[in-house]
């Protein structure tokens, strides 16, 4: 047998995973991987094959086609190399059952993702979220626990002790006051092996440049040290701060112009209201839409009953099934109007048709009232009057920026949720749709780097070790760091079906004027 395992990987080239993982020659961060062997081999690892690591922005980026699966063993090899450049500096503060946790969670952090990635998530809200799904999926029983007692057996763990340094990471107390440093930084934190890989491997995949950042010296330059009586992983800034800044800025510009972008968001949105019809379908008429695929049917019945679907249905669906359903869906000859309704969105989604309006805002000249906006399009080829006597002013933005305003644009859309808006169909006629299912309010939040209002589960700031030997938050040494933790973007848009723009529209100015006064 060969004692090792080779996967090639376009981002960082060998990632090696040992076969004979005991014994003398086996370094302390090889221990265990013929577990991680026999966890990539799983139903639910090899699930990850066919999930997009990027949900549906391969429509934006042709090339981003790349799957959770490459992500995942891409955040094990970071994983891997953080721990092993920690042992290297001196730190022997974590015992092997630790290491071991570390890296089945680095495997399996993305365990719980669903079709499409995180717009999985906004179409079932009141469903747990991924990282739930990937607790259950790995404690629950399964393929995956017997192989951690079998692997755990074999290793001499006690698996009381295993699993509860994998529930440390997976579900953190926040309460925790050890001195000694926990395994979640090197998965969930505001430097990690998640992070750092899918920044280079989205980059990459994407064809921008906007992710890429100087990794082998940021890893070179990692370190632990006490911080306030427990040991933090850090980052030595007598090394050189352009690592990490530009890994700081990196973030932000992916989020920016990769994962915020305004055609991502919108066929996200899109996703959202076909699985809407869907439900809207089965409610009038009591069934499923025709050649809907079996998973799809006994997940959604469970979940539209507001009943746990469990662990065996989620792991059935990926983006074949739902991909599946929606081509079929946009080729079906329709016996009702509301299955023309989903043919006419499924064609829209699969063949990249007639992509979502945004509303657009005249923001106000003078800071007298920022309250005070009117409504605009995007405009369509050649030009669209906002109203019989008014034309899109230049400051005019399809971004809402004010907490206040995006709060009563949600309320409005939410009180209106089931106004009927006569939508064209492709026959020529019009089906009057429920507003809720041509309209959304799309909140974003984010931040590069989060200082000042921490993770009341424990989340920390980068600690860095100045050329002074003393451990500080970045953004108290850096002020690029300071600026970027500072720059958070709170926005919203509202994404609309080009077939009834004038309709939401005249909706808008009619329902919203009194409230923006």
């Amino acid at each position: 047998m060969v004692a090792r395992k080779v996967f090639r990987d376009a981002v960082h080239d060998m990632i090696i995973l040992h076969r004979i993982d005991q014994g003398p020659d086996c370094a302390p961060v090889d221990w265990g991987d013929a577990l991680l062997l026999d966890l990539i081999d799983t139903l639910p690892m090899q699930r990850l094959r066919r999930i997009r690591q990027l949900g549906p922005a391969a429509k934006i980026y042709p090339s981003a086609e790349h799957s959770r699966f490459s992500h995942s063993l891409g955040t094990l090899h970071l994983a891997k190399r953080m721990i092993a450049q920690a042992i290297q500096g001196g730190f022997t503060g974590l015992e092997p059952v630790e290491l071991l946790a570390i890296k089945v969670s680095a495997l399996f952090h993305d365990i719980g993702h669903g079709p499409h990635s995180h717009a999985f998530e906004h179409i079932f809200p009141d469903l747990p979220n991924h990282e739930a799904w990937g607790w259950r999926i790995l404690s629950e029983p399964g393929l995956p626990r017997t192989l951690l007692e079998r692997h755990g057996h074999r290793l001499g763990l006690a698996m009381d002790r295993f699993m509860d340094a994998l529930r440390d990471i997976w579900q953190p107390s926040g309460t925790c006051a050890s001195e000694r440093l926990s395994g979640r930084p090197f998965i969930s934190s505001q430097l990690d092996a998640d992070r750092m890989d899918y920044l280079l491997r989205d980059a990459h995949c994407t064809g921008v440049s906007y992710g890429r950042f100087d990794l082998e010296w940021l890893l070179h330059s990692l370190n632990v040290q006490p911080v306030d009586g427990r040991l933090r992983l850090c980052v030595d800034l007598g090394k050189g701060p352009a690592a990490l800044e530009s890994y700081i800025f990196a973030r932000d510009h992916m989020y920016r112009q990769v994962y915020d972008h305004k055609t991502v968001r919108a066929f996200e949105t899109l996703l959202v209201h076909i699985f809407g019809l869907i439900d809207w379908i089965w409610t009038l008429e009591g069934a499923p839409p025709p050649e809907t695929p079996p998973p799809l049917v006994t997940f959604l019945t469970s979940a539209r009953q507001g009943r746990d679907p469990g662990v065996e249905a989620f792991l059935a669906l990926d983006d074949t099934v739902v991909d599946y359903a929606l081509g079929r869906w946009a080729s079906m000859e329709p016996r009702t109007a509301v299955q023309g309704e989903l043919r006419q969105r499924c064609r829209m989604f699969c063949h990249r048709q007639s992509i979502y309006r945004r509303l657009r805002w005249n923001m106000p000249t003078g800071g007298e009232d920022q309250g005070q906006l009117s409504f605009g399009f995007t405009p369509f080829p050649g030009g669209v009057a906002l109203d019989p006597t008014l034309r899109a002013a230049p400051q005019a933005t399809d971004l809402i920026h004010d907490p206040q305003l995006v709060e009563r644009v949600e309320r409005f859309f939410r009180d209106h949720d089931e106004d009927m808006i006569a939508t064209p169909q492709e026959d020529g006629g019009y089906l009057n749709v429920p507003l809720r299912l041509l309209a959304r309010v799309d909140r974003i939040q984010r931040a590069p780097y989060s200082h000042l209002q921490y993770d009341p589960l424990g989340a920390d700031p980068v600690y860095v070790i100045t050329q002074e030997g003393t451990v500080r938050p970045a953004e108290q040494v850096s002020p690029l760091v300071h600026f970027l933790g500072q720059s958070r973007r709170r926005l919203a848009r509202v994404f609309v079906d080009p077939r009834v723009t004038d309709q939401v529209r005249a909706l808008a100015l009619e329902g919203l004027s009194p409230w923006l006064a």
